[in-house]
């Protein structure tokens, strides 16, 4: 059964990045001329997913979190954590376990993390909350951060009626999820690498529009945009300059919206921890696929990136989740959870 499973990450994994992998070639010699052909920002379905196609990135944090939080390790499960990553660091003795500077320790240790993985569930809610709330209604900060706290409550209260064993199994899946949260962190050094300038702000600039998502910045400007400051993906982008007047910004590659949309790919994993998913395995590769394919398309359509930024933020996803599924088959390998 578990060669079954590899084969079948396998085979998605090689599909998945060749796919993208020609969508890059492809875009090479036409973005600007897909681009115009597909950009419809006033679509409602790709305005839909600009306001709801990050959330697969923002919901894996407060989930990720509060699992976290309730298979939370005592200071000599740490200890043996470490050893088991590097065993020249020693586990502590029975003597030591009882002793009052541990159990002061001990209680400083799970004091951190309780306060530490609610927080963290907290902000993971916000982030989701927030994020795709403000286009709704308008609220304060201390709104939304206590509408947060009170999901993080009852998120936490809910999993802690999950038996521990099912818990356990889900801490090595939250910590991939969580490494790849880090790892997104490093798209705004980037895109600011990159300094590709978007789309949508080439046509709304050259037509004197300052927002580039303004209701009147249409296909029908098309014809009078001034597209000179467009780069191809491997270039040196052209953002911070001038153009009408305007500054102009340099974030459109990688696409972060697919790069959020990658964060579907931690599904499958989902589906191979236990017996009774298995089976919707390759319905879960398959859902993932289409639902970041999708969101691309969407973001093209908006105008907000090109073939080559979209497609390169789904390879750039890949590979982030492939390191954090390296880190997982390394802890499974060394039996490194659960204690």
């Amino acid at each position: 059964m578990k060669t079954k499973q590899n084969r079948i990450y396998l085979f998605f994994i090689c599909f998945y990045l060749l796919f993208f992998s020609v969508l890059v070639a492809i875009g090479s010699f036409y973005d600007p001329e897909i681009n115009k052909a597909v950009f419809n920002p006033e679509n409602s379905f790709a305005e839909f997913f600009e306001i709801w196609g990050e959330v697969p990135r923002f919901a894996m944090w407060a989930p990720a979190a509060a699992v976290l939080l309730l298979t939370r390790h005592s200071l000599a499960e740490c200890f043996e954590i470490l050893h088991r990553l590097l065993p020249f660091i020693p586990v502590l003795s029975k003597n030591a376990l009882e002793t009052k500077a541990y159990r002061l320790l001990n209680f400083l240790v799970n004091a951190v993390e309780i306060i530490g993985f609610f927080v963290l569930c907290v902000l993971g809610w916000d982030k989701l909350i927030r994020n795709v709330g403000k286009y709704y209604v308008e609220l304060s900060k201390p709104i939304w951060y206590a509408l947060s706290a009170a999901a993080a409550v009852l998120s936490i209260a809910l999993c802690s009626g999950i038996p521990k064993r099912i818990l356990k199994k889900l801490e090595p899946l939250a910590l991939a999820g969580i490494l790849i949260g880090i790892l997104y962190c490093f798209l705004p050094l980037i895109k600011g690498t990159v300094n590709r300038v978007r789309f949508r702000e080439m046509v709304a600039f050259s037509n004197g529009i300052e927002n580039a998502k303004d209701a009147a910045v249409t296909n029908s400007l098309l014809s009078t945009s001034d597209f000179s400051l467009f780069t191809q993906w491997y270039q040196k982008g052209n953002g911070g300059a001038i153009l009408n007047g305007l500054k102009i910004g340099g974030e459109s590659c990688p696409s972060g919206h697919v790069l959020s949309g990658t964060f579907s790919l931690l599904l499958p994993l989902l589906c191979s921890f236990f017996s009774r998913l298995k089976k919707f395995t390759v319905s879960a590769c398959l859902l993932s696929f289409i639902y970041i394919t999708v969101l691309g398309f969407t973001r093209m359509v908006r105008g907000a990136h090109f073939l080559t930024d979209i497609s390169l933020g789904a390879i750039l996803g890949m590979l982030f989740f492939l390191i954090a599924l390296s880190a997982f088959k390394f802890f499974e390998k060394k039996k490194i959870l659960p204690i």
